[in-house]
């Protein structure tokens, strides 16, 4: 008896997109089990797991998105907001395409219905495939905008604005599309094969066009996160040396308070980092494992493949996690979100402070009068504190504008 499977999802069928595929009666002969051995009543549970996931994610994200929206964070917020906005967007693309992709895979009505129809099912795969690769392509972003502004915050200022960050983002949808739009018309697609990316791209292309680009991005996003993370390092070693130093005054301190922002977002990076590879690795192993015992003629070890479709299902938990790490550790994303619900988060840091500084190390003193006021600048909506600095007897007013993070 053959095993009838719809194979791994397109994401992660790598080094065995030579396997050739010929059955064109019925759905792809992989490998054969035994006739007791029906991988297909794991078929529903699958589902049902995918499933108690996507609506979840496109909620939140749909939330997060509008939010965002609304909101001033994309007129005039920091760059950092439109590549998480990039990401959101591309979360919620994902949840939306994979659904019916999903019902493609794992159920007979999906799965016959996609077998005798060409465009739409090189379609389904497109959109599989741009959603993926634009999660990675949003996460390589948004490292390098960490990267650039914890390791040259000078060169971040003036280089990377919102206008910079708007092309890249366009640019790196631009080519994800392309890439995989050539399958319209570079294709092996042939009726009653089962509609997966193995079956229907050429050789050529899996092994010169989608596995180098997917492994160079993934690549990079490892080698930038470990930048990323010596470069936090330094930057938390410098503040602490400016907190410990006597002559810390106004300009030092917002210096420290704009180090510790940036901090932040970069934490969000890490988690979101971990997320990704923590869902994908799993499957993306146990397919590369079954594709060896395919091309070797062998058949896979029946819990092999019950534990390949049912990881399935945690290759979509970023969908789900990636919009609460924003919620909850982000202080702009949250505002936004219970703005949007009318209700408003208070804090004892939305306040303005006045203060009072003299410069003097060995007399140093501060006082801060809370207002109740916000103000708007170029960099977005921030907090606002206007800062009395004391020198010679003199008053000379000095406007410190501290983020939000």
């Amino acid at each position: 008896m053959t095993y009838t499977s719809t194979g791994p999802m397109e994401e992660v069928s790598i080094s065995a997109l030579d396997v050739h595929f010929n059955n064109t009666t019925s759905l792809v002969s992989v490998i054969d089990t035994q006739p007791t051995n029906d991988i297909s009543t794991w078929y529903p549970w699958a589902l049902l797991l995918v499933y108690l996931i996507l609506p979840i994610g496109f909620l939140l994200n749909l939330i997060t998105a509008v939010a965002y929206i609304k909101s001033p964070l994309l007129s005039r917020g920091k760059p950092v907001h439109q590549f998480i906005f990039n990401m959101t967007l591309s979360d919620l693309v994902s949840s939306l395409i994979a659904q019916p992709f999903v019902l493609f895979q794992y159920t007979e009505a999906g799965a016959r219905f996609i077998m005798t129809r060409k465009m739409p099912c090189i379609a389904s795969i497109l959109g599989m495939t741009i959603a993926f690769d634009s999660t990675l392509t949003a996460l390589l972003l948004v490292t390098c905008e960490r990267l650039l502004a914890i390791a040259s915050p000078l060169q971040h200022m003036h280089r990377v604005t919102r206008k910079t960050a708007r092309v890249a983002i366009v640019t790196t949808w631009t080519l994800v599309t392309v890439k995989s739009s050539v399958l319209f018309f570079w294709n092996t697609w042939v009726p009653n094969a089962a509609c997966i990316l193995i079956t229907v791209s050429p050789n050529p292309y899996g092994l010169y066009v989608y596995n180098p680009s997917i492994y160079t991005c993934v690549g990079l996003v490892v080698l930038l996160n470990i930048l990323l993370g010596v470069a936090v390092a330094v930057a938390k070693r410098k503040a602490g040396t400016m907190q410990a130093s006597l002559a810390a005054v106004a300009t030092r301190q917002r210096q420290m308070k704009s180090t510790q922002s940036e901090l932040k977002i970069v934490k969000i990076v890490f988690l979101i980092v971990s997320v990704l590879f923590v869902s994908w690795i799993p499957n993306n192993s146990i397919a590369n494992v079954i594709f060896s015992y395919a091309k070797r003629n062998q058949a896979a070890p029946y819990h092999l493949l019950i534990a390949f479709h049912m990881t399935r299902g945690m290759m979509v938990i970023g969908v789900v996690a990636d919009p609460l790490i924003y919620f909850l550790k982000n202080t702009q994303c949250r505002e936004a979100v219970l703005k949007l619900f009318g209700r408003a988060e208070t804090s004892k840091n939305n306040k303005r402070q006045q203060c009072v500084y003299t410069l003097d190390p060995k007399t140093a003193t501060t006082e801060c009068i809370p207002v109740d006021v916000y103000a708007f600048n170029l960099c977005g909506c921030y907090r606002q504190s206007a800062c009395v600095i004391k020198i010679d007897n003199d008053l000379h007013h000095d406007i410190d504008v501290k983020g939000i993070q």
